[in-house]
């Protein structure tokens, strides 16, 4: 071979590389090692919050609820249960925010309630509201509203006073507690087994106890009124 061809072959070929080397695909980017604790604090960051949580935002902080609860006590007889309302919340710090109203017989229908903040014993039309720090006695609503409306399930809130930390936006799940007097579960259960009926005996005032599964007609008629 001719010395000059020899040199146009070298050439080539040291161009050529080149050419090689950028056709590459990049290597990839291999990420930092994390310490093992540093992992589980970005993981518990970045995990959502439970869904169908009761968040209540105010001035002193955000606390939160799994759920607001309607709490039903029936008595034996026809005379519609007593309900309430009532909403126990808590901050990362101990700290407690609560709500309790009384509400008519007719909250299932309408789905709605107002009330005037007290200290004094409750009734319908009237609510308590408090703040209650790890230690130390709690911090009362002296005046004030609240008001609970319910869209299916779903339960927005307000409490609008003067008192310092008290009031607040409240927003999650409504949950029902019914409680009736023992004869009413006795007689659903044996209701489910024979064709007919057994007539409940009289409680002779024995407390009510829970419906959990909502066992009883009423209980049932209560939960489908919130879906």
């Amino acid at each position: 071979m001719r010395k000059g061809a020899l040199v146009a072959v070298l050439l080539v070929g040291a161009c050529a590389k080149p050419k090689e080397e950028r056709a590459r695909p990049p290597e990839p980017l291999t990420a930092a090692p994390v310490s093992p604790s540093k992992s589980a604090a970005l993981t518990a960051l970045e995990q959502p919050q439970p869904p169908g949580a009761v968040t209540v935002r105010t001035e002193a902080g955000t606390f939160e609820a799994p759920t607001v609860r309607l709490i039903a006590t029936f008595t034996e007889g026809t005379a519609p249960p007593t309900l309430e309302v009532a909403l126990s919340a808590q901050a990362g710090d101990g700290r407690q925010w609560a709500v309790l109203v009384p509400v008519a017989p007719t909250f299932p229908t309408r789905k709605h309630a107002t009330a005037r903040l007290t200290t004094k014993p409750l009734r319908v039309g009237l609510a308590s509201a408090e703040l209650r720090a790890p230690s130390g006695p709690p911090t009362l609503a002296k005046e004030g509203t609240l008001e609970v409306d319910v869209t299916g399930r779903e339960v927005r809130g307000a409490v609008r006073t003067a008192d310092v930390g008290l009031s607040a936006t409240f927003q999650g799940p409504l949950s029902i507690e019914c409680m009736v007097p023992a004869a009413w579960l006795q007689e659903a259960k044996e209701s489910s087994r024979a064709p007919v009926p057994v007539a409940p005996p009289s409680m002779g005032g024995v407390a009510a106890v829970p419906d959990d599964a909502q066992t009883t007609a009423r209980c049932r008629a209560l939960k489908d009124a919130f879906r």
